[in-house]
């Protein structure tokens, strides 16, 4: 499929500008968190426990990674832009080579040469998403990790204060009713 049209093409760029890995992981939970507890609690295919209790993990499920998946990512751009400072070699407006400020900026690109045509101004535009790709990639590799120690114990505790939350409430509504 190629993409013709200016306005889609505009929205496009505009978007992988300005919306980076931790704003897109947000607005994914956002989104998941306003329909799919909705659709677990009125699934009539199973019974009403059920359904509460699916609803309540849904929503404990997304809340802990949307949370934690946020987190990780931001956490993760913010370390490699802090060990990723330079200085750069320049010939006028043009850019020669990226030294490392010191020891501590693992994350500066080690290029000798960069391509002709890179000039300072444009420099800062490339070296800035970089940064949030490493980030990004780096937060993938660390998620790994937090998906056990921090995703799965979250989830539990949150579902279990959820379930608990429903149960109560529908307890409550049933007294409201005077129901057995």
């Amino acid at each position: 499929m190629i993409v013709s049209n200016k306005c889609l093409i505009n929205a496009i760029e505009w978007a992988g500008k300005k919306i980076n890995s931790p704003q897109q992981r947000f607005i994914l939970g956002l989104t998941a968190i306003a329909i799919q507890p909705v659709i677990d609690f009125t699934n009539k295919n199973v019974d009403k426990d059920t359904r509460e209790v699916s609803a309540a993990r849904t929503s404990a499920k997304i809340i802990a990674g949307t949370s934690v998946g946020v987190l990780v990512r931001w956490a993760c751009i913010k370390a490699v832009n802090a060990f990723s400072s330079y200085e750069l070699k320049t010939d006028g407006s043009k850019v020669l080579q990226i030294l490392k400020k010191s020891k501590k900026d693992i994350f500066t690109p080690a290029l000798a040469r960069i391509s002709d045509d890179v000039t300072v101004e444009n420099f800062k535009h490339l070296y800035s998403n970089h940064v949030k790709n490493l980030g990004s990639i780096l937060a993938t590799l660390v998620m790994i990790g937090t998906n056990f120690l921090v995703d799965v114990p979250l989830t539990v505790w949150l579902t279990n204060k959820f379930t608990k939350m429903v149960k109560s409430h529908d307890t409550k509504a049933k007294e409201v009713n005077n129901e057995p």
